[in-house]
């Protein structure tokens, strides 16, 4: 895998852990995936972390400046990523990628598609996200 899509696809995910972790503590729960009431769609964690749960997934606001929108997997998973999340991701931390395009993620993710490096599981409901194939 190229070695930068693996950096971005690593800060993602700690990202991604980062906020999962705000959601559980503010909320007081262990399955934030499994948002309704009494969880509010809309909030404010701690009084300074946005949240706006969507569909399958939620924005974080883990800073005014640190947004991360990440989708929920089967049981909770959140190790998965597309695409549209990377290249949204790295347009909003260009201090630490300033050379990567989105181009440059399309054309990776791609590679690492056709490579089996990264891959879809047999879900319907999830069925956009990818995620690292463990070697064996």
């Amino acid at each position: 895998m190229n070695s930068e899509l693996r950096q971005v696809i690593s800060d993602f995910q700690d990202k991604v852990k980062e906020a999962n972790e705000l959601l559980k503590h503010y909320l007081g729960t262990d399955e934030p995936h499994n948002w309704n009431r009494p969880l509010e769609q809309v909030g404010v964690l701690g009084g300074k972390h946005k949240y706006f749960f969507h569909g399958v997934g939620c924005r974080v606001h883990i800073s005014n400046k640190d947004v991360v929108d990440f989708d929920y997997g089967t049981n909770g998973r959140i190790d998965g990523f597309d695409v549209w999340r990377l290249c949204t991701f790295i347009n909003t931390r260009r201090k630490k990628y300033p050379h990567i395009q989105e181009s440059d993620i399309k054309g990776w993710f791609q590679e690492a598609i056709e490579a089996n490096e990264i891959k879809k599981l047999d879900s319907k409901e999830y069925g956009n996200l990818y995620y690292l194939v463990q070697a064996p």
